[in-house]
């Protein structure tokens, strides 16, 4: 699997201007974050904003076959997060 190349794929349709994370293969910061399936050696497809000191203030783990997050509810979180 080139992970660089599906990042940026996904990347580009969704029109992200910021760094996406990938430990694949390894999977430790996902098993870090709750989030890797270790069956399938992928993790579940999760949104994470992360504060400049590192807390979790968003957290959103997706279901089987649910929609993406609108990159304006991702934003309209940023922004709140910015506020604090």
């Amino acid at each position: 699997m080139n992970v660089a190349f599906s990042q940026k794929a996904f990347a580009d349709y969704l029109k992200l201007n910021f760094p996406l994370l990938s430990d694949y293969p390894a999977g430790q910061t996902t098993q870090d974050y709750g989030v890797w399936n270790a069956e399938r050696k992928l993790s579940t497809r999760s949104y994470f904003i992360v504060d400049k000191a590192g807390i979790v203030r968003y957290k959103k783990v997706l279901k089987a076959g649910e929609p993406l997050v609108p990159n304006e509810e991702l934003l309209e979180e940023v922004r709140k997060i910015n506020k604090t």
